[in-house]
């Protein structure tokens, strides 16, 4: 009973062949605009960063949870048993929270592992997304918790299950969705992309462990804010 949401189809093939497109394609741009030249441009313009940069963000993170659900919903999926397969009462919060604060300290760790194995990997792609005021930090905050929540429920929740029901094999699904979470981030460069994939597929275990995008989210926002706010003074 347990396997059921895993081996289940949650939307049609042709729902995920498009939301896999659009993936791929923001990666593709994103890994292109990483080849361009420092200055973005022959006038040395600088990209945009701040709330230009944030709100098109939340834009697009929130693009994808409702194109996914609607996807769900057409085939039927609950949305709820996506997010959390038991009932979140407030025993199952207080336990998810603190597995979220755990599968936090285990990706500092696996960053540390990372660091070790592969170097320090050159993230000037997401220099823009670094805060530089403190009139940006509430929106910089906003968009780490929209997308600890939207990328969780949409790689981990939506194509982990998916990849898993197609292959006939749920833990072929973690490490699927894995690898498209990499190619996702293809604006902080082929290093990153590897770095990222395998942040994606700790967060694929965890989900696949607790059956519960809870944990995931939470480590997932706090790893973004803290990454974001690093380069503050």
């Amino acid at each position: 009973m347990n396997a059921q949401p895993d081996i289940a189809i949650v939307a049609s093939r042709r729902h995920t062949i498009i939301l896999c497109a659009i993936v791929l394609a923001i990666a593709a741009a994103g890994y292109a605009a990483t080849l361009q030249p420092p200055g973005g441009g022959s006038h040395g313009t600088a990209a945009p960063g701040g709330m230009a940069l944030y709100l098109p963000l939340l834009i697009v993170e929130w693009g994808f949870f409702l194109y996914a659900r609607a996807g769900l919903r057409r085939q039927g999926t609950s949305i709820a048993r996506v997010i959390s397969a038991r009932p979140l009462t407030g025993r199952a919060w207080l336990i998810d929270i603190a597995l979220g604060a755990g599968l936090f300290a285990v990706l500092l760790g696996v960053e540390w592992l990372l660091d070790l194995g592969l170097g320090s990997a050159d993230n000037a792609g997401a220099e823009p997304l670094l805060v530089r005021r403190a009139i940006d930090i509430p929106l910089w905050i906003m968009l780490s918790m929209s997308a600890g929540f939207v990328e969780e429920f949409v790689f981990r929740g939506y194509l982990q299950r998916q990849f898993g029901a197609l292959l006939r094999c749920p833990w072929c699904g973690v490490v699927a969705q894995a690898l498209l979470f990499g190619l996702a981030h293809g604006y902080q460069g082929p290093l990153l992309v590897v770095r990222i994939a395998v942040l994606g597929l700790v967060f694929g275990m965890a989900a696949k462990t607790r059956q519960s995008l809870v944990p995931g989210s939470i480590a997932h926002a706090a790893m973004d804010v803290a990454g974001g706010l690093a380069a503050f003074r």
